[in-house]
């Protein structure tokens, strides 16, 4: 193709631009043109002039509205979809904690019943006694005869006493079930067993080096009865209760009920320089000005303005754990407060160092940052 070949396109094109031009503008003209709006009234007949600038506008400012509809449609159903998830984690979250409950219960009951075979235990015990040591030695028919009595009282007493031993196993191994299950959710949330929970030089000799630590399993399968009367059961009941402590103290509850992650836990391009960084936490975004709940039991260490954080929370839960609670909108405690898990205690912002409404959360371990998002997930295993 020439040079006059191109060109004779390129004109052909430009005149066929300037047509399609032509009509819109017309097209413009007629729809939009100078027009008048004529009043009727018992005085007489009257006009209004609508000029095509007026019209224009509100053109444009219909079509801005019904675009600000879109996308708040858009914006609802998202948010609609997102409390539908959560919903449905509530809800296998509450199936959870029934279960445990009804563990609980469980282990009550055995509880019960194992003190009513020592009363038994122990009243029989003394029917037998009386039985064998009263009345006269020198008797050889008291001596050598055993009555009936006798019979059935020892027969009653080791028919008792096998049922306590069951009821033993039964609970020794519910309280081994127990802990291995605490040991796993502290597992989930990143932090070691023996970092939070085995600070006592003797508890770690006896529960690690007799292998009651985490990443083990398999069935129960009850010890004979000497076996089982070697082991320290108190001890291990004094190891279960310490685990329930350390466990009701992690952050394991979700600081917002809505919410979506926009950020996650570690490298990640910074919004505002547009360079690899070090994400402490997660961006938790939810409705403005949404509830903030402290995630777990503790005392509220800082509460105030802090650098980038903007309007900031830490809270102490003991055992080394802080976590912390950024770009708020407003504070709702002071430090030193004492909290429960589920206080409100802030609204989410976008204050301090932020590029829009959301809550920055962290969770601590001895100063050191730990993903928030595993203790959320180890958290649906408990509440």
């Amino acid at each position: 193709m020439d040079k006059a070949q191109v060109k004779k396109l390129i004109s052909r094109s430009w005149s066929s631009a300037k047509e399609v031009y032509k009509t819109f503008v017309f097209f413009i003209k007629q729809c939009l043109g100078s027009k008048k709006i004529v009043i009727i009234s018992e005085k007489g007949i009257s006009s209004l002039p609508v000029s095509f600038k007026f019209q224009a506008g509100v053109a444009c400012g219909f079509l801005a509205f019904m675009l600000w509809v879109s996308y708040s449609t858009g914006k609802y159903f998202a948010y609609e979809g997102i409390i539908s998830e959560k919903d449905r984690e509530i809800w296998s979250t509450n199936i959870t904690n029934e279960n445990l409950q009804y563990k609980v219960a469980d282990l009550h009951d055995n509880l019960a019943e194992l003190n009513k075979y020592f009363d038994n235990i122990r009243r029989m015990d003394k029917v037998a006694a009386k039985k064998v040591f009263e009345g006269d030695a020198s008797d050889s028919d008291n001596a050598k005869v055993a009555d009936a009595s006798d019979y059935n009282t020892v027969s009653k007493a080791q028919e008792g006493a096998n049922g306590v031993q069951n009821i033993l196993q039964n609970i020794r191994g519910k309280v081994l079930e127990r802990i291995n299950s605490l040991e796993s959710i502290i597992e989930m949330t990143g932090l070691k067993v023996e970092q939070v929970a085995l600070s006592n030089e003797k508890l770690k000799r006896v529960f690690i080096e007799n292998g009651s630590s985490s990443n083990q399993g398999g069935a129960y399968i009850p010890l004979d009865d000497e076996e089982f009367n070697n082991m320290d059961f108190d001890k291990e009941v004094g190891y279960l209760m310490q685990l329930e402590k350390v466990v009701y103290s992690f952050p394991l509850a979700s600081p917002m009920k809505h919410y979506w992650v926009s950020s996650r836990y570690g490298t990640r391009v910074d919004p505002i320089k547009g360079r690899a960084a070090m994400h402490a936490g997660i961006d938790l975004v939810g409705r403005y000005k949404s509830n903030v709940y402290s995630s777990a039991p503790g005392v509220v260490k800082r509460a105030g303005t802090y650098g980038s954080y903007g309007r900031f929370i830490e809270v102490d839960h003991g055992s080394g754990i802080t976590t912390r609670y950024g770009h708020l909108n407003k504070i709702l405690v002071k430090k030193g407060d004492i909290l429960e898990r589920g206080d409100l205690i802030g609204l989410q912002g976008n204050s301090g160092r932020s590029t829009g409404t959301h809550l920055h959360y962290e969770v601590r371990y001895n100063n050191k940052s730990y993903d928030p998002e595993k203790f959320l997930t180890a958290g649906k295993y408990v509440f």
